[in-house]
């Protein structure tokens, strides 16, 4: 029979090799055997009728459909014959499977032969089939099954075996021992082939296949794990088929595929493309990927958020209809011949301008690269995209940088030269070496290094050119410059090396002019000697100190003061090789001090104590040495013997202190006596007045008593006055030291009946032994006046209490005189509390003069009064008795 079909195929080859006409399309659709003719892309170009029963397709239209649509799972060893048809091969056979739409499982043979057309080219592939799904295990095609099969297995590694049911015999072809990985002599049984599956879902899954099977007639084929005799991990797609006859289970048959490579390969296949996808997506780059018409076929994330769109917004539609091109009337046929010759193979590349979601221009590198496939042809495009705002912002920089460096260039006052290292070519130079040689740019092309030096220091041009080849760079140092004219001048030369794209060692100099620096600095040496001179002649000892207070330089009055004649004796030496120890630490303190915070000290009065133990007071001044990076390198000290000074501003500020209280004493109760005496004579010039216009007697007499009045009060006036006049003048009375308590015991004696008049009490708590220096006249007077006071001014509510007590501090001794009295309003009458004639109360004795003239007193005495005060309450004066002047 395969012969006949063969021959018959044959037959129907030479046939077809004529044009088509309608009369062979309706002759193949009669054809008794089960015929298709596919073209190269493998679509259905005829079938016959038989064809499309065996296969089940009579309700489906499969003309135009491809094979591989039909058939979704066509085995490799299939496809590859079916290519290998397209290269000339015939008589090509195998057998396959299939499901039909009822689920069954059905087997047949083909045979593929090449479909010529009139001029002996191959058009595609003509495939007869038989279904052998009947006769499949019938003991004539059993033999030829099982050919065909070991044919099969070989090609595609595929393993079959086979379980006679009657003689209990599982049979394992070589490859499927192979799988397994156990030795050709190896002779498995269906428990142990079950036991090869990895434990669990795979020895359950084909257990539970092979029951079925058997019991129920099911096949199966299942993607399972395998443990192989070596230890080995596995996958395999394992398959089997009961064979019944006559309603009698007589065996399995099945196939065995080890597909681990394939797994692997698709899970690295899987791997790769979830990279690509991820590398794909978070490209920095928009990427799009076109087909050759310019259709997109995928967008990456990065231009999706750069737009503001969706996968679905862009792909499908063409390139230059995007959202992103600013002008699409203008840019659209551009953007088509761009297309265009990228498909024909050109990698395009070029700077444009695109619209950022917020309808912004953003300058983009963009390039079209074509992708071929394995067959060199162009199926794809690769559109990227790159930002360059910054490259863009930056080359716009760079360009101003470029012109910026230009014109400094051309204006710096220091002149640029660029020559050739190994010839001592002049390349270029700028205007401000022009205008300092007289060189001309026409003289550019004869002019040489050596041109600019004179002969006298060409000799050095050796180690020039020795240090700019082993450093790179030379300088800065002097030299000397030649001009066009012959005349010379001093330059400051530095440089360095660079190069250029044909290798050439080119060597860029900086040289700047310092005649004038020259002539300044021998001015400044000169000024320097100046300076010395000064500094030597003046009345101040003047030094310099380095950073461990040692003296680096002395004038000669600081070098006289040391006891030394030279420089050389003090310079290096520090304070403790000419001052006591005590001295020697202050002056290191206050120099560190100095030199860490550079903070100066201007103007401190110092006592130096020499080794020798004489004292000397100086007026000193330390000033920091600030050097070019901001830190003190030494400090500058100028410092003035004031000892002669010191002892005459003493005397004199003694004089000044007892002249200042005179003085302000002295204003003081002139203005008193200017307002007091105005104030009497005032009054004596309206009475007169009054006196002299008044006619009636009685009103005479009134006027005569009440100018009586007013003289009485001018007298009482003019005591007071005196009394002032008296402490103020007596400035220089001696102070003795005084029993306090006596005093105030004498106080209470002469007040006695003042004090039991007013029911008043006092409480002394000062201790018997205390003492105070004061002018005895004056300490009676203050203890009468505070003790007078607190009883006239006391509160009508209770008995008057005065409690005196008494402290001491360094230079006071502190009497406290404490009363429950009416109190004073310090807010209110404080500044006026010891004023002359100032009243705090309606009481018709107070003349508000006792105050005055014991607060007079007190500082007559180089002491000082204060009060504390509520009102209500009382008020305690402290009494401050100096005891020390």
């Amino acid at each position: 029979m395969i012969e006949n079909r063969i021959t018959l195929v044959r037959n129907y080859g030479i046939m077809l090799r004529e044009t088509q006409t309608p009369s062979n399309d309706y002759l193949i659709k009669q054809l008794p055997v089960s015929t298709v003719f596919v073209d190269k892309k493998f679509k259905i170009i005829h079938a016959s009728d038989k064809w499309i029963t065996d296969f089940d397709f009579t309700n489906r239209d499969v003309h135009g459909k491809s094979l591989f649509e039909l058939f979704g799972n066509i085995s490799k060893s299939w496809k590859k014959d079916l290519h290998s048809v397209f290269k000339g091969k015939a008589r090509l056979t195998g057998i396959e499977n299939f499901y039909d739409t009822q689920k069954n499982e059905k087997w047949f043979e083909w045979i593929n032969v090449p479909w010529y057309d009139e001029k002996e080219n191959i058009i595609g592939v003509i495939i007869q089939t038989k279904d052998i799904s009947k006769t499949i295990f019938d003991d004539i095609k059993l033999e030829k099954l099982e050919i065909l099969f070991r044919d099969k297995s070989e090609i595609s590694k595929i393993g079959s075996w086979e379980y006679d049911a009657v003689n209990d015999k599982l049979t394992w072809c070589k490859i499927t021992k192979c799988i397994h990985e156990v030795p050709e002599d190896f002779k498995p049984d269906i428990e142990s082939g079950i036991n090869f599956y990895k434990e669990g879902y795979s020895r359950n899954t084909v257990a539970m296949a092979v029951d079925r099977a058997m019991t129920k007639g099911i096949s199966w084929n299942e993607t399972l794990q395998l443990i192989t005799a070596k230890g080995k991990e596995i996958s395999v797609i394992a398959a089997g088929k009961p064979v019944f006859k006559d309603e009698k289970f007589l065996g399995l048959i099945g196939t065995f595929k080890d597909i681990t490579d394939e797994v692997l390969s698709k899970a690295r296949t899987e791997e790769q493309e979830r990279i690509f996808s991820s590398i794909f997506n978070s490209s920095y780059q928009f990427t799009g990927i076109l087909d050759i018409d310019g259709t997109f076929l995928e967008v990456n994330d990065t231009a999706l958020q750069f737009s503001d769109l969706k996968q679905e917004d862009i792909v499908n539609k063409k390139f230059w209809d995007a959202y992103w091109w600013p002008i699409p009337d203008m840019v659209k046929e551009g953007l088509k011949q761009v297309i265009a010759a990228a498909a024909q193979g050109e990698f395009m590349r070029s700077e444009i301008v695109v619209l950022d979601k917020n309808k912004q221009p953003i300058p983009v590198d963009f390039s079209l690269k074509p992708i071929y496939n394995e067959d060199n042809r162009v199926v794809s495009l690769l559109a990227e995209g790159r930002m360059i705002k910054e490259m863009v912002e930056a080359r716009q920089k760079l360009k101003i940088s470029e012109q910026k460096f230009r014109a400094l260039y051309e204006l710096s006052p220091i002149a640029y030269i660029l020559s050739d290292l190994e010839t001592g070519e002049i390349l270029d130079f700028n205007s401000s070496f022009e205008a300092a040689t007289s060189y001309s740019q026409e003289d550019m092309a004869n002019l040489r290094y050596a041109d600019i030096i004179p002969d006298s220091s060409r000799h050095k041009l050796i180690n020039f050119i020795k240090e700019v080849e082993s450093k790179g760079t030379y300088g800065p140092f002097e030299h000397i410059f030649v001009k066009k004219d012959g005349t010379s001048y001093p330059v400051l030369i530095s440089g360095s090396l660079v190069g250029n794209k044909k290798g050439r060692k080119l060597l860029w100099s900086t040289a700047q002019n310092i005649s004038e620096v020259k002539k300044k600095e021998n001015q400044i040496r000169e000024e320097q000697k100046l300076l010395k001179t000064l500094i030597d002649n003046l009345p101040l000892n003047v030094y310099i100190k380095d950073l461990e207070s040692r003296k680096i330089l002395v004038n000669k009055s600081e070098l006289v003061y040391c006891g030394f004649k030279e420089e050389s004796e003090v310079l290096g030496k520090s304070d403790y090789d000419f001052y006591d120890e005590k001295s020697a630490l202050i002056s290191r303190e206050e120099d560190l001090d100095v030199i860490n915070t550079l903070n100066p000290i201007l103007g401190k009065e110092t006592i130096s104590v020499k080794k020798d133990g004489s004292l000397t007071k100086f007026m000193t001044s330390k000033i920091p040495l600030i050097g070019p990076d901001g830190k003190a390198s030494g400090l500058i000290g100028i410092s003035m013997d004031i000892s002669d000074l010191k002892q005459q501003e003493q005397e004199l500020r003694d004089l000044i202190n007892v002249t200042s209280i005179q003085n302000k004493q002295l204003i003081n109760f002139a203005h008193i006596v200017s307002h007091n005496l105005r104030s009497h004579t005032a009054n004596f010039s309206m009475l007169l007045e009054f006196l002299v216009e008044e006619k009636d007697a009685n009103e005479q007499e009134n006027i005569i008593k009440m100018l009586t009045e007013a003289s009485d009060n001018l007298l009482e006036t003019l005591d007071n006055l005196n009394e002032v006049v008296a402490i103020s003048t007596n400035v220089n009375l001696d102070k003795k030291p005084v029993k306090l308590n006596n005093k105030i015991a004498a106080a209470e004696k002469n007040l006695a009946a003042f004090l039991k008049k007013n029911n008043a009490k006092i409480i002394n708590n000062i201790p018997d032994d205390t003492y105070v220096k004061v002018i005895p006249a004056y300490i009676d007077s203050i203890i009468m006046n505070f003790i007078t006071n607190a009883v006239k001014y006391k509160d009508n509510s209770r008995d008057p209490v005065i409690k005196l007590t008494v402290s001491k501090n360094e230079k006071y001794t502190i009497l406290s005189i404490e009363d429950n009295g009416l109190g004073i309003d310090l807010n209110k009458y404080g500044e006026k509390l010891f004023g002359m004639y100032k009243t705090f109360h309606d009481n018709s004795d107070a003349r508000g003069i006792g105050l005055y003239i014991t607060k007079n007193q007190v500082e007559a005495m180089n002491g000082k009064i204060m009060a504390c005060s509520e009102v209500g309450k009382g008020t305690t004066f402290n009494i401050y008795f100096n005891d020390k002047a």
